[in-house]
């Protein structure tokens, strides 16, 4: 395993070859980057232990390393296309955000002994295995039918995954978390909806306020992202500028900056219809950023009861 710490403040970790016993304390070493954003661990292996598998790929989640196929092509440290096999893909998998290679090769099989073990052993290794296997996708928010493609699969034979198959079964996550949104009671019993998103680069969170007047508010908290010397920012619905509304307010916390923003009820229609809801923020360098959170349906729906709740159903709305 090398590392590049210098590179835009990211970090490349390479893991290649056999998994066995001896990578969890080499993939200690790197411990010390627990919870940075930009460490992203290469992985290119055939596989090997599925039981070290299992352990290292809770560990990387535990680290919060992103996870991407790939290999070093040489001391510039360039990434290209690499293999990751077996046991590889449970390393894979552990990775808080997953990368797409598409000209990578993934593929699964059903996990076999090590060893000689009599028929009573090996059946009782595989129901031990089997449910290990299933508990730690499903921890991991990949489907569990990647289990079941393993299990059809001989151990002599390997299912390739192709970049669609990866991206249904949830074992990539193109570097974002799923949205989580609810609503809740804020400061002084007011009604609160929260979104909550992170990314690879930045955290996303998004409050809906309704407040005494029975307005409803929109404070936007971006965490990451290098928000240093941001001036102004534009509430933005499904990427584009939502007109008028300019962030007030703007306050830094440490790696957070945050605004605040006052639609008019008229606009409220357009973010309760959007796909996704952010900021474009403005910095002193001239530079622009976005930073979006997505809107699901149930996150819309929450989005539309809310603002009736608080002051009445708007003048018209929009399908989704």
């Amino acid at each position: 395993m090398s590392s590049n710490p210098d590179r835009s403040g990211v970090v490349d970790l390479f893991l290649d070859g056999r998994i066995d016993a001896s990578v969890m304390a080499r993939l200690n070493e790197f411990a010390y980057l627990k919870g940075r954003k930009g460490v992203i661990l290469h992985l290119n292996s055939f596989g090997g232990s599925m039981r070290e598998g299992l352990a290292l790929g809770r560990r990387i989640r535990e680290l919060g390393f992103t996870t991407q196929v790939g290999q070093n092509a040489g001391p510039s440290i360039r990434v290209e296309a690499g293999i990751c096999e077996s046991a590889c893909v449970m390393l894979f998998a552990g990775g808080r955000f997953r990368l797409i290679q598409p000209e990578s090769s993934v593929g699964v099989h059903q996990f076999g002994a090590a060893d000689q073990v009599n028929s009573q052993q090996a059946m009782a290794d595989a129901q031990i295995f089997s449910a290990a296997t299933v508990n730690f996708l499903r921890d991991m928010g990949v489907s569990t039918q990647l289990f079941s493609l393993m299990a059809i699969t001989p151990a002599n034979a390997m299912q390739a995954l192709s970049v669609a198959d990866q991206i249904n079964l949830g074992l990539v996550n193109a570097g974002k978390e799923i949205a989580v949104w609810n609503v809740e009671s804020g400061q002084g019993g007011a009604l609160t909806l929260k979104g909550v998103q992170s990314t690879i680069s930045s955290t996303v969170e998004i409050q809906m306020i309704c407040t005494t007047q029975q307005d409803v508010t929109v404070e936007v908290m971006v965490d990451g992202g290098a928000t240093a010397g941001v001036r102004s920012a534009n509430l933005l619905v499904d990427a584009r500028t939502l007109a008028g509304v300019v962030g007030q307010a703007v306050r830094t916390d440490g790696q957070t900056t945050k605004f605040d923003f006052h639609p008019e009820a008229d606009q409220l229609p357009e973010m309760l219809s959007a796909k996704s809801i952010g900021v474009s923020l403005h910095h002193a360098s001239q530079r622009q950023s976005v930073h979006a959170i997505d809107l699901p349906a149930r996150a819309g729906a929450l989005m539309a009861g809310f603002v009736q709740l608080c002051h009445g159903k708007p003048k018209s709305t929009v399908q989704r």
